[in-house]
C-alpha cells in the first residue's frame, strides 16, 4: 500500500502530494474525494485571495465528488484520476461554466459543451474545481486581464506567475489544484512552469484535440467549431498541462491523446508504455537558442542538469542544432501574417472591449504568398534541426533568460544586452515554431532564490523520451517547493524556500 502521509484538514500546505500520490490516496480509501475536494477548497480560501489564481469556481465540484464516493462505495471507480481535483485555464469551454479567455468580448459566454480534453479529464474520474486566470486570449506572458485583473506568484507575490497559463501555474504550485489543465502556443505554459518551479508538458502538437480552445465565435447552436487546420494558432501550438511531477505529466498524456472526429489535425498514434530505461538516449545542451542571453545562474542550473544526465549514461554534448538561431524570428513571423483572425472577427464594431495590447496584432493579415513564405521557413528549420537529433534525440536548453520577474519591469539587462520583456521567452519560442515535445523539470534554484525549469525537447511523437528524461531528472533534483503562502501574510519571503 502506498504510504504516503496526507495533511490534516487544517494544512496550509497541499504542495508536497503529486496528481499520482493522489489518485493512490483516493482508490486506496485513504480519504474521501469530498474529503479531497474540502482540503483543496480550504487551501484555496486561503491563498486564492491573493494570489487571485482561480476566477470561476465550479459550483457543481461536490455534486462531483459526491459521485466519485457514491460509486467508490459500490467498489466503481471512475478512472484512474478518480476524486484528484484539478483546474483549467480560462481559454479552455466548459459546459456550463463561464469561459471568457480573459477578455470582455466573451464575459457572458457559458458553453454548451466542454473542450474534448476537460471532458476526457472528468471522463478519467477528476472533479473540476474551476477556471483559472490569464492574458487576455492568451497572448501576454503574465496573466492579467480587463475581467479578473492580476495573478501573483506564490513564491513571491510581487512577481508573475507567468503567462498566459499563469492562474493555473500558481494554482498548481501554492497546493489549491492536482494540476491544471492549459495551452501552450509560444511558451504559455512553459514559462509558468519555469516561474513557480512545478513540471509541464505541451505535447508534439497533433497528439491533442484542440477542439473547445478560444477564440472562437461561439455557433449559434452551442456547439463548439471544428478547430482550423491551416491557422498558426492550431499549426503551432498544443494543450497542454502543467503537475507537481513528471510522473503525473505521462499518466495525463495517456488521457488526453487521440482524435476525437471533430478537430482534423490531431493523428492517432501510439505512444507506448512509460519507459523504464534511457538506453539509447543522447543529448545536447546550448546555454540559449542563439538570439537572446539566458543569465549565468540560470545557465549553470542546465549545466548541472546535462552533467546529471551524463552521470546517468547518457552521451551529452555541448552545441546548438543548426537553424534554431532563426527560430523564435520565424515563429513571430508566422504569427504576424496570420493575425488574430478569429478575436477580429470577435471584436468586429467592438474594438473598445479589447485591452491595448491587443489592438496592435490584429492588423490587416499578410496576403497567402506571406504567409506560405513563412510557413516554408519554418518547414526549413525544422528539418535542419531534426536533422540534427538524428545524433542527440534529446535537447536541453533554458526556459527563458530570467526567472519570475516583476512584470512592470519593460525590460531586463543579461550579459550586458536588454532584453524587452516581451523576449524574454525567446528559447520557447524557438521549440514552438518546431511543433516537438518538450516538457519542463525544475532542477535548482537562481541565485535569487526563485526556481529554474529547462526545457526537456524530443522528436516529434517520441513523447515518452522526453517524459523519461525529466522523470529521470527529477528524482536527481527533487520537486521543488514554494515558501508557505497565505494571502494574510503581507509579503513571502524567498528565504524560506526548499525542497521536498
Amino acid at each position: 500500500m502506498n504510504n504516503t502521509v496526507l495533511p490534516s484538514v487544517d494544512s496550509s500546505r497541499l504542495t508536497g502530494l503529486s496528481m499520482v500520490e493522489w489518485a493512490a490516496a483516493l482508490r486506496e480509501r485513504r480519504l474521501t474525494a469530498v474529503e479531497c475536494l474540502e482540503l483543496h477548497q480550504a487551501r484555496i480560501a486561503e491563498a486564492n485571495p491573493g494570489l487571485n489564481a482561480i476566477v470561476t469556481p465550479n459550483p457543481r465540484a461536490r455534486e462531483e465528488a459526491e459521485a466519485a464516493d457514491a460509486a467508490a462505495a459500490e467498489g466503481r471507480f471512475l478512472g484512474p484520476l478518480h476524486g484528484v481535483p484539478f483546474t483549467v485555464k480560462d481559454t479552455l469551454a466548459v459546459k456550463g461554466l463561464r469561459s471568457t479567455a480573459g477578455s470582455p468580448l466573451l464575459g457572458d459566454y457559458i458553453p454548451a459543451e466542454s473542450a474534448t480534453a476537460v471532458r476526457r479529464l472528468q471522463e478519467a474520474g477528476a472533479v473540476l474545481l474551476g477556471k483559472t486566470n490569464c492574458s487576455e486570449f492568451a497572448v501576454e506572458t503574465h496573466s492579467r486581464n480587463p475581467l479578473f485583473g492580476e495573478t501573483w506568484n506564490p513564491w513571491d507575490t510581487t512577481l508573475t506567475s507567468g503567462g498566459s497559463t499563469g492562474g493555473d501555474s500558481a494554482a498548481v504550485a501554492s497546493g489549491m489544484s492536482a494540476f491544471g489543465l492549459g495551452t501552450d502556443f509560444g511558451g504559455s505554459i512553459r514559462w509558468p512552469a519555469h516561474c513557480t518551479g512545478i513540471t509541464s508538458l505541451r505535447p508534439t502538437v497533433g497528439l491533442i484535440p484542440e477542439t473547445g480552445l478560444l477564440p472562437y465565435v461561439p455557433p449559434a447552436d452551442g456547439s463548439l467549431p471544428a478547430p482550423n487546420s491551416m491557422s498558426a494558432l492550431h499549426r503551432l501550438g498544443s494543450v497542454a498541462w502543467l503537475a507537481r511531477s513528471a510522473e503525473d505529466l505521462g499518466v495525463l498524456l495517456g488521457i488526453l491523446a487521440g482524435p476525437d472526429g471533430v478537430d482534423p489535425s490531431t493523428v492517432p498514434v501510439p505512444l507506448g508504455a512509460p519507459l523504464e530505461s534511457l538506453d539509447g538516449f543522447s543529448a545536447a545542451w546550448f546555454e540559449d537558442e542563439g538570439t537572446h542571453p539566458v543569465r549565468a545562474d540560470l545557465v549553470s542550473v542546465l549545466r548541472s542538469a546535462a552533467e546529471t544526465l551524463a552521470g546517468l549514461g547518457v552521451p551529452v554534448t555541448h552545441g546548438r542544432p543548426p537553424g534554431l538561431e532563426r527560430a523564435a524570428a520565424a515563429f513571430v513571423a508566422l504569427r504576424t501574417a496570420e493575425g488574430m483572425p478569429e478575436v477580429a472577427e470577435l471584436a468586429a464594431g467592438r474594438e473598445d472591449g479589447l485591452g491595448a495590447h491587443l489592438h496592435g496584432l490584429l492588423g490587416e493579415p499578410a496576403s497567402v504568398v506571406e504567409y506560405r513564405k513563412a510557413a516554408a521557413e519554418r518547414d526549413a528549420i525544422r528539418a535542419e534541426v531534426l536533422a540534427a537529433m538524428e545524433e542527440h534525440n534529446i535537447l536541453l536548453l533554458p526556459v527563458a533568460s530570467v526567472p519570475a520577474s516583476d512584470p512592470r519591469e519593460p525590460s531586463f539587462t543579461v550579459e550586458g544586452k536588454d532584453i524587452p520583456w516581451t523576449e524574454l521567452g525567446s528559447c520557447c519560442r524557438a521549440i514552438s515554431i518546431l511543433g516537438f515535445p518538450v516538457a519542463v523539470v525544475p532542477c535548482g534554484l537562481s541565485d535569487d532564490g526563485l526556481p529554474v525549469g529547462i526545457q526537456v525537447v524530443g522528436r516529434p511523437y517520441r513523447d515518452r523520451e522526453v517524459l523519461a528524461v525529466a522523470v529521470a531528472l527529477e528524482k536527481a533534483f527533487g520537486r521543488l517547493t514554494p515558501p508557505a503562502y497565505s494571502s494574510s501574510a503581507s509579503a513571502v519571503s524567498s528565504s524560506s524556500t526548499g525542497r521536498d
